[in-house]
This record gives C-alpha cells, structure tokens and sequence, in this order.
C-alpha cells in the first residue's frame, strides 16, 4: 500500500541513521551547490489556446525565475519551442509528428538587463504567426514511402493554408515550450531535477497548448458523465475536478481515497445535470498528491468526450469541442 510503504521507508531511515557511535571527524557533508527553477503560466486574462480560425488570439506567458537558497542569479532566459500535428498513417491508425527535435527551435532570449530579478515576473506573448514562422519548412514522410512532404502543401490537409491568415494551423495541431536558464556562474539549468517539473511547488519547465475550436461550451445544458480511473487502484488522494456553473464552483467530482474508506477503488463514474438558463460552464483540476495517476474522462450531453487526460495537471481543464 502506497502511505504503509511510505511509512516503513521513513522507519528504516531511522534506524540506520542513529548508529551506536560515531567519529565527528570522520562525517563527510556534501558541498550543496546553489540551484534555480522557473515558472510560467498562462497570464491573467489570456486565452491558453489557439483558436482555430483566429489567428489575432495569441497567449501571454508570465515567467518567474527563483533562486532556491538565494546563492544565485540568472544572466539568460532561452525559450524553445515545438510544433505537432495528428495525421493518419498508411495502415488507417492515428500517429503523431513532431517537429523541433530534442532541443526545439529557439524563440526567444532574454538577456543582461531585460533578465528579471528573482521572483519578478516577466511577459511575453507567442501567436500562431509566430509559430508558422518558425515551423513553415517543415516536412514529414506521412506515407513511409520514403519521399517527405511540406507540412504547408500536405493534399490530406487542405485546410491548412500558408496563404490564409487565420487557417495556417488546424485542429489536432498542438505546440509546447520550454526554457533553460544560465546562471552567473555559467551553469545551465533546463529541468533542475526529475521532479521538478511535475511536482516541485511553483517550479515547471515547460507549457503545452493546442488548436481548439472553441473556447467556450455553447450549450452546456444537460447531463455531463464523468468516468474515473486511479491507476494505482487506491483512489484520488486529493485532487478532484471543480465544476464552475456560471463561474460559481456547484460540484466536485472525484474518487473516495482508500485511506478514507478502508477499501481498493480504481474507477468510478458520477453524472452531473446542469439546468436551463445556465449560461457559462467550465472545470478545473485540483491536484491530487499524486497527479500521474488520475485519468478522467468527461462526456457531454451529446456524447461527445470533450476531455480525455492522463496524468492531470492543476487550473482550467482543456476541452476539445470541435465536434460539440
């Protein structure tokens, strides 16, 4: 059990750190060096999508960098970004490519005086022109014949224009960035450490976004389903999805922990009735202790599932609406 094997490991940690005796002298202390983390979200009142067919709608990142003891300071902010699409490959099964490689394509930098002070939040915005901008050479072998075609001039993607202003991008188009900082006594940090990224307070290391068509549920009337997995198998320790009904929170929807109820719970579903009048409906994640292992699914009253994640991260829940 996850909390019991947490508490045996804490046991054996104490018994051996207190040894019968030992020589001062002898003890040798590591030489801790300084670290820092960043952190970016997406800014007050900036939409954390593309929208498709509205390229004016770009998002506006704030970005904080820490010194964790205070020993440090950053010198150059790099931020690196990358392009995906979801396309079909050859035998009729959906794929994936990717575009940027391992270190992405660099965006921007941020450097000397325009480098924030510790703690100090600073702007930037991305836009879908940025982004054509930086991608627009790319090509992708989608048939596996050998023979790679320009992703501006893919016939299975008509859609998708270079000439269009609003249409560059498509959905099932998605874009990430990262960043790296370079401290003043030249040390590089892109992920400080494992976790960091995911579980580290106010510390990430990266920010994904995609092509919605929507932003906004148009009609939210009726009954919205919502299925649950632990894939632990001992439930949700905290998190639990907040449903905002006209920006007031009326519900939240989550799995019994076991060390609550004394027994396994790995899955479970909860159906929710929003009346008539309501005019705005959205949800959002609270983390759980252990995020990796919730999965959900929320379908609408259409039967639509509008929302399918794994591994859920806290703030507003990504929803495809593009057949709502």
């Amino acid at each position: 059990m996850k909390k019991l094997n947490k508490y045996i490991l804490v046991l054996l940690a104490m018994v051996v750190v207190i040894p019968a005796c030992k020589d001062e002298d002898l003890v040798v202390l590591p030489d801790w060096e300084s670290g820092v983390n960043a952190y970016t979200v997406v800014a007050e009142g900036s939409k954390g999508d593309f929208l498709s067919g509205n390229a004016a709608q770009d998002i506006t990142f704030d970005m904080l960098w820490n010194s964790i003891d205070g020993k440090n300071t950053v010198t150059k902010i790099e931020i690196f970004a990358y392009f995906s699409e979801a396309y079909t490959d050859p035998d009729g099964n959906p794929a994936v490519a990717n575009y940027g490689g391992a270190d992405g394509v660099s965006f921007l930098t941020i450097e000397g005086a325009a480098v924030p002070a510790n703690k100090v939040t600073t702007s930037f915005s991305i836009s879908q022109d940025d982004m054509y901008e930086m991608f627009k050479d790319s090509s992708f072998d989608y048939d596996k014949d050998g023979t790679a075609t320009p992703v501006w001039g893919n016939p299975d993607k008509p859609n998708r224009r270079a000439s269009s202003a609003n249409f560059k991008f498509v959905p099932g188009d998605s874009f990430s960035i990262r960043w790296e900082l370079t401290t003043a006594d030249g040390r590089l940090f892109d992920s400080w450490s494992p976790s960091v990224c995911t579980e580290f307070p106010g510390s990430n290391c990266s920010y994904a976004w995609s092509i919605v068509c929507a932003s906004e549920i148009s009609n939210p009337v009726g009954t919205w389903v919502f299925d649950m997995v632990d894939d632990y198998g001992d439930g949700w320790q905290g998190g639990y999805i907040s449903v905002l009904i006209d920006g007031a929170e009326a519900y939240q929807i989550g799995l019994d922990s076991q060390y609550d109820v004394g027994y396994a719970i790995a899955s479970g579903s909860e159906s929710i009735d929003v009346p008539a009048g309501t005019t705005s409906l959205s949800f959002v994640w609270s983390n759980d202790d252990y995020n990796s292992e919730c999965f959900f699914k929320i379908t609408s009253p259409s039967g639509n599932v509008v929302a399918d994640v794994k591994g859920a991260s806290a703030g507003p829940i990504k929803l495809d609406l593009c057949n709502e």
